[in-house]
């Protein structure tokens, strides 16, 4: 009975999208492959970039975008080892679980062939395996021809190449995207896209980011943490659309509500020590200067002394007529974030995109007449700050 002809699809898949499985099911049809096994490398020899996702998040990634395919399977067998990984190695204890009839396929780039003889003991590897080179335009293929006969010629290596209609995507660009708050729907599967966005992956962030998350983690009740979360991914989307820099943005929206639940008595002690002003609502409801005390809080005992992300946080609930594009961005991020759910929000929401200022002033008349309506009054800075807009249109 003969054995199985197994293509393997080695990668760091960071993350895996549609131009990996395009290739698999085109290479897979071609050569009568039983299956693909997909294998992430744990610590690759010769790809090292910022913000890569880790070795358990990549193979996650490939399990979520194969699932679909009964011929596609995943294997853990480089993930779960320490150190550099390389492919000999790999093949070798590969070969030990199966059958000696069969047959092993390795699909690689084009150009990877070009310099298989830079790959650890590729004289041995190229008598274990089959290489399916897969070439696109660009590669150059004189070259390419060279170094396959030389190889056959060498080593009786056995080396296939097959044209694979071009798929101008790459795991470099989709982390570039995401970076940037660019859409990357359609470049991988929904499932991938999802996971990268639960786990925040391929984003730059403000040196003291994960320290204040993990704070605000463990010190807030879980609906205020989400909130905060939600709102530091919804101020750096808006930093992107006015200019903004995107880290203190996100950063700043992150720690918005550090003094938001802090008790009555402690803030009406914190207000009194950082002077701030005393103004009718906070007399009536001390915890809407939690802007202002919390930005106090993170210079005392956080050293964060950049005053254009302090005064963002400062002035997130009541605002201040001389708010910077950042300010608004966090004042407005607070209102629009995805947990938020009140009558004409989604106005709002459409209007946070096309203009900061008409948002502001959009919200203040929907808010206006309930805090009226409650008694509850408004800061003389929110009206300060409608009216310092008002005038410069």
């Amino acid at each position: 009975m003969p054995g199985k002809k197994i293509g393997i699809m080695g990668g760091t898949f960071d993350p895996i999208h549609y131009g990996h499985l395009m290739l698999a099911e085109q290479i897979r049809t071609s050569f009568f492959l039983d299956e693909i096994l997909f294998i992430p490398v744990g610590k690759p020899p010769h790809k090292a970039h910022a913000n890569s996702a880790d070795k358990e998040q990549r193979l996650e990634m490939t399990r979520l975008a194969t699932i679909t395919n009964p011929y596609f399977h995943v294997s853990d067998i480089e993930t779960k080892r320490n150190g550099t990984t390389y492919t000999i190695d790999t093949i070798k204890r590969l070969k030990e679980s199966l059958s000696p009839k069969d047959q092993l396929y390795f699909i690689t780039g084009a150009d990877a062939i070009i310099l298989l003889d830079t790959w650890k003991n590729y004289d041995e590897l190229i008598q274990l395996v089959t290489f399916v080179g897969a070439t696109r335009p660009g590669v150059d293929l004189d070259k390419l021809n060279d170094k396959v006969k030389q190889l056959i010629a060498d080593y009786n290596a056995k080396i296939e190449i097959c044209y694979i209609p071009a798929l101008a995507i790459s795991s470099t660009e989709i982390r570039n995207r995401v970076n940037d708050e660019k859409s990357i729907r359609y470049l991988l599967p929904e499932s991938v896209e999802s996971y990268i966005e639960s786990k925040g992956l391929y984003k730059s962030h403000h040196p003291q980011y994960d320290l204040l998350k993990d704070y605000l983690r463990r010190n807030l009740s879980l609906h205020r943490y989400e909130h905060t979360i939600e709102t530091s991914k919804m101020a750096r989307k808006l930093a992107v659309r006015y200019g903004a820099d995107p880290l203190k943005a996100e950063f700043a929206g992150l720690c918005h509500d550090f003094a938001k639940e802090i008790d009555r008595e402690s803030m009406l002690k914190h207000i009194e020590n950082f002077t701030v002003y005393f103004d009718p609502c906070i007399q009536k409801n001390p915890n809407l200067a939690h802007g202002e005390v919390g930005a106090e809080l993170l210079r005392q005992y956080f050293g964060i002394y950049d005053e254009s992300i302090l005064n963002a946080i400062r002035w997130h609930t009541y605002g201040n007529k001389h708010m910077s594009t950042l300010s608004k961005i966090i004042y407005v991020a607070d209102i629009i974030e995805p947990s938020r759910n009140f009558e004409g929000l989604s106005k709002l929401r459409h209007l946070a995109y096309e203009d900061l200022d008409q948002t502001m002033i959009a919200y203040y008349e929907l808010n206006n007449s309930y805090l009226n309506e409650n008694k509850r009054g408004i800061h003389s800075y929110t009206h300060e700050m409608i009216d310092h807009i008002t005038r410069s249109f």
